[in-house]
């Protein structure tokens, strides 16, 4: 546990200093140390069934949003917005069959979120609290053939659920449970991806607990209609080989703002291969479920869109309206992140999946009318 808590003294050491050096963040904000042990992990192909223990642990920055919330804050009751720096130590996991030794390594994830309370009173809480972000995996295939993991960079995303007490005025014993799962978005294959189920138990200091609510009287205006039309451009990775094979993918689409939150949305997605896939070439070209024998394949598309802000998680599911794939893909998913940089551009990161498997990520624009 001394190791567990040496690794995390000097983000300690940062987030402190870049909190004392702002008076207002001061009224604002705690920080969370929670030292975690895993109750399961596995990989998304069963065919890896995974044993051994993972320990680690989480460093959480909350800053509190009660003060002159947003819209979106005040309509989801936002608790804060959180930093959170996770490690996890899994030199104890192995494979069941063929087994290698520190076939994982050590993860360092850095992340962002938001907190939602479920329940909460002066002296108790219960939290839900979903975020995203980036991880580092020591181990990969590149490194000592684990089929698992196939780059050191991967996207991560975790949503836990949380419960507090409060000890006394600044101090509360927290409690939680929650998963983390990171891949790298078929950027390097294989890319089976890893999923940790953890709970701990910490403690969160409180610079100043936040007081009574503060509600805003100014009105955001939303806009109801949308249309929008972008492109992005990715790739995704040759197996067992650091290789890529690109794509290009456009959108069309309309979104109905439903609140300050919630968007409905559906449109067509339409994605260009670069490379299709051919036979005598079959391990340059293989793309799994996302193997393709000509250059178009295309699809329509529904789901809700999640706003915080000018920031969105999008979430579709869809159904191939043309696809002359070389398995029997007849939907797919996608799933990502829009940013409004003004009232007509965005910015946009969109991950393509077949079941469970991802094909590509792709980043690009969205132009919004």
């Amino acid at each position: 546990m001394m190791k567990i808590a040496g690794r995390f003294l000097f983000i300690l050491l940062i987030i402190f200093c870049i909190h004392t050096s702002d008076a207002n963040a001061q009224n604002n904000a705690s920080i969370e140390f929670t030292p975690q042990v895993s109750l399961t992990r596995f990989s998304a192909n069963p065919i890896n069934k995974l044993t051994g223990s993972v320990y680690g642990a989480e460093l959480v920055y909350h800053k509190y949003t009660t003060t002159n919330p947003a819209g979106w804050m005040r309509e989801l009751n936002l608790k804060s917005i959180d930093v959170i720096f996770n490690y996890k130590n899994m030199s104890k996991v192995k494979r069941v069959y063929q087994p290698i030794e520190n076939e994982f390594g050590d993860s360092y994830g850095l992340l962002a979120g938001i907190t939602i309370p479920l329940i909460s009173s002066n002296h108790f809480y219960i939290d839900v609290a979903p975020s995203f972000g980036g991880l580092y995996a020591s181990q990969t295939w590149f490194t000592n053939k684990n089929p698992i993991i196939g780059a050191h960079l991967n996207f991560a995303s975790r949503i836990a659920l949380k419960t507090g007490v409060a000890l006394n005025n600044k101090t509360d014993l927290t409690g939680g449970i929650d998963i983390l799962h990171y891949s790298n978005a078929g950027t390097r294959v294989p890319n089976n991806g890893m999923n940790v189920v953890s709970a701990g138990l910490g403690i969160k200091y409180n610079f100043n607990r936040p007081g009574i609510d503060t509600v805003t009287t100014k009105t955001d205006v939303i806009k109801k209609h949308q249309f929008d039309l972008g492109a992005n451009i990715g790739r995704r990775g040759v197996y067992e080989s650091k290789d890529g094979l690109y794509k290009t993918g456009l959108y069309a689409g309309y979104n109905y703002r439903v609140s300050h939150v919630w968007a409905l949305s559906t449109g067509i997605d339409a994605v260009y291969y670069h490379t299709i896939y051919d036979p005598n070439r079959n391990l340059e070209t293989y793309q799994s479920n996302a193997s393709s024998f000509k250059r178009w394949r295309v699809g329509i598309a529904v789901g809700p869109d999640f706003w915080m802000g000018n920031l969105a998680a999008m979430f579709k599911y869809g159904y191939y309206i043309y696809y002359d794939s070389l398995k029997p893909m007849k939907t797919y998913w996608t799933t990502g992140f829009k940013y409004k940089t003004n009232n007509w551009f965005a910015l946009q990161a969109k991950i393509y999946v077949h079941k469970t498997e991802a094909d590509y990520l792709g980043f690009g624009f969205l132009i919004t009318q």
